[in-house]
């Protein structure tokens, strides 16, 4: 029993030994799961927070990449909207109210040259996208991505290349969150746009409204060239003075897909402005090495300067030479000979000119140049040249005083006269040779009224004529009376002989009767004779009278310089000759006598010549006369 027992409890003890290790083995296996459960699910948790973490790091990243990307795209912005504006306002981003015409620059403000620079250009737009992608980057909204921001002030480079624009800007940047970190600070953009070269055809545009030809209403002439290079150039005249220009480069594209424009507006009024040209080291001996040209603020006014000049001042040096431009409307030179009448002028008047291009003076007045230097004046209206254009020179003269608008510019004590000149009427120009300063301008004969310049020749006979006549007419008198009184003492004689004759018939031996008969007859022959005598002597005074009244007369009239009025026509012209007589029975002719070819500035003479007031009877009874030439010039 105990055996039975026993073994019953060695068996209940192998059955719960056994029980156990399947206990403790199912448990094993349980905690093994549990185990490889937990390991995997630790695993699990930790790669997913592994990716979790990684993804987090990757949205960090992609928001720092996205903020590097809004710093690039506000730099490229800032920089193609600094480029539009500068295009669009004559390389400015704030034009000075002075020279802003309706959102673009002026370059050229009444003849005065005031582009800025390329480099200027360039500066600007440096400026410009250093001040602005800051605010740019502020604007966009970085805050959201909850980084610390930390950066520095831009610093931009730039270079305008043959055929791009290359901005290089660092910025330096630095971003975190928590561990992370991140920097960038440089970024580049290119941008196909001519910069450079577009900029050099608009300088060729401005620089061609400084030309002396230049034609305001052809302004593009001469600039078809740049078409060649893809450019091509509008204008439009908004205002009467002021001209806007657009060049358009079609190699240039934008980011918006278009067409690069760069304006530019001109000012095209008046100048005031007083260029100086420097002369050389003792001007007055030390002769000029090379030649070289003084030009106007327009540049309508070249001075050319030969090699070998000198230049003097009242004997002394001269140290510059300087132009100024004036822009009246007229000018007077006052008392002027107009109408002379034999030695005496009879009428004096003004001369006045319509002045339509500029008065260019030069100074120092009083400057001398050793030999003649050549001036050349353009001149801008081509309709108004077909009658040709000459030069007026205004020199200063204490006794003359100007009027009308010469006492605004300050030419009020100015004598103006027309100087030789030659015109060139295909370039525009016209050319004089001048040996010192005073005031020049081209004048257009076309805008002129025509002057009368008259010379007269009067014949009115001297005293001399009027004793000739009277000698003349007491000696026909005298033949008169003096025949008269022959003729009847003839008839006394002729009735007194045949009384004699009956008386020696009656008495022919009364030798006294005899004696009074051939007395008679005697007496008669005498008074004859003294008739004869008398009537001889009357005709040899008539003709001494005659001959003092023709040497008077035929001695006074022909040609007489006295009778001559000089003149000096403005322009190469046909100068017209009117003749005007007193009397129809009037002879005489006018030099020149229907007119001639006269050179522009050259001293010219109109005359009168009186050759004869009649028939011989009108030039015996001392008739006056006279001739009038009146020439009719520009």
């Amino acid at each position: 029993m105990y055996c039975i027992f026993k073994n019953r409890r060695k068996v209940t003890r192998k059955k719960e030994n056994k029980a156990q290790v399947t206990f403790y083995a199912i448990l094993g296996l349980f905690l093994f799961m549990f185990l490889i459960i937990g390991v995997f699910y630790y695993n699990n948790v930790k790669e997913q927070r592994a990716r979790e973490e990684a993804a987090k790091i990757q949205e960090i990243n992609l928001n720092a990449q996205e903020i590097e990307r809004l710093v690039s795209d506000c730099i490229r912005k800032e920089s193609f909207d600094g480029l539009k504006i500068l295009g669009r306002a004559a390389g400015y981003f704030e034009i000075p109210m002075l020279i802003d015409y309706k959102g673009t620059a002026m370059w050229q403000f009444d003849q005065a040259n005031i582009q800025p620079f390329l480099n200027q250009t360039q500066e600007r737009l440096i400026e410009y996208v250093d001040k602005n992608v800051p605010k740019c980057f502020e604007n966009a909204n970085v805050t959201q991505y909850g980084f610390l921001i930390e950066k520095k002030e831009p610093k931009t480079f730039m270079e305008f290349g043959a055929s791009d624009v290359t901005i290089k800007v660092i910025y330096p940047i630095k971003v975190s969150k928590g561990q992370f970190t991140k920097e960038f600070s440089e970024f580049f953009n290119t941008f196909n746009i001519r910069y450079r070269a577009i900029y050099e055809a608009a300088t060729e545009v401005n620089e061609r409204l400084f030309d002396a030809d230049f034609d305001i209403k052809n302004p593009l002439k001469k600039l078809d060239y740049l078409k060649g290079m893809d450019f091509d150039i509008s204008y439009k005249m908004l205002q009467e003075d002021i001209i806007t220009f657009t060049v358009t480069d079609k190699r240039s594209i934008t980011p918006e897909n278009q067409n690069y424009m760069f304006s530019f507006a001109a000012k095209l009024g008046n100048s005031t402005l007083k260029k100086l040209t420097t002369l050389q080291n003792r001007s007055a001996t030390n002769p000029a090495v090379l030649p070289y040209t003084i030009y106007s603020v327009d540049k309508k006014a070249q001075l050319d300067i030969f090699a070998g000049t000198t230049v003097n001042l009242d004997g002394k040096d001269a140290e510059y030479i300087s132009v100024q431009q004036a822009y009246p409307n007229n000018l007077t030179t006052k008392d002027i000979p107009q109408h002379k009448k034999n030695d005496q002028i009879v009428r004096r008047g003004d001369d006045s000119y319509v002045i339509d291009n500029p008065v260019y003076n030069f100074e120092p007045t009083g400057i001398r140049f050793n030999k003649p230097e050549k001036l050349t004046i353009y001149y801008e209206d081509e309709a108004k040249a077909g009658k040709g254009v000459g030069i007026l020179m205004g020199k200063k003269d204490a006794k003359k005083k100007g009027s009308g608008e010469g006492k605004k510019y300050g030419y009020e004590d100015f004598f103006w006269v027309p100087i030789p000149s030659s015109h060139d009427i295909q370039n525009k120009r016209v050319i004089a040779n001048i040996l010192g300063f005073t005031s020049f301008t081209a004048v257009n004969c076309a805008s002129q009224q025509l002057k009368d310049k008259i010379g007269e020749h009067f014949f009115e006979p001297e005293t001399t004529c009027y004793v000739s006549l009277a000698i003349m007419i007491l000696a026909i008198l005298l033949v008169v009376v003096t025949f008269g009184a022959g003729l009847a003492v003839a008839a006394l004689g002729a009735t007194a002989a045949p009384g004699s004759a009956l008386a020696v018939g009656a008495g022919a031996l009364s030798s006294g009767y005899m004696a009074a008969g051939a007395s008679a007859i005697g007496t008669a022959i005498g008074v004859g004779a003294g008739v004869v005598t008398g009537v001889v002597a009357a005709v040899s005074v008539i003709s001494t009278g005659m001959s003092v009244i023709g040497s008077t007369t035929d001695a006074y009239w022909g040609t007489s310089g006295d009778n001559c009025v000089t003149f000096y026509p403005l322009c190469d012209q046909n100068v017209e000759i009117v003749m005007e007589k007193s009397t129809d029975e009037a002879e005489g002719q006018c030099v020149p006598e229907k007119g001639q070819r006269v050179a522009a500035g050259t001293a010219s003479m109109v005359c009168a010549q009186v050759e004869g007031c009649g028939n011989f009877l009108d030039k015996t009874l001392c008739k006056s006369c006279s001739i009038k030439c009146t020439a009719k010039v520009y």
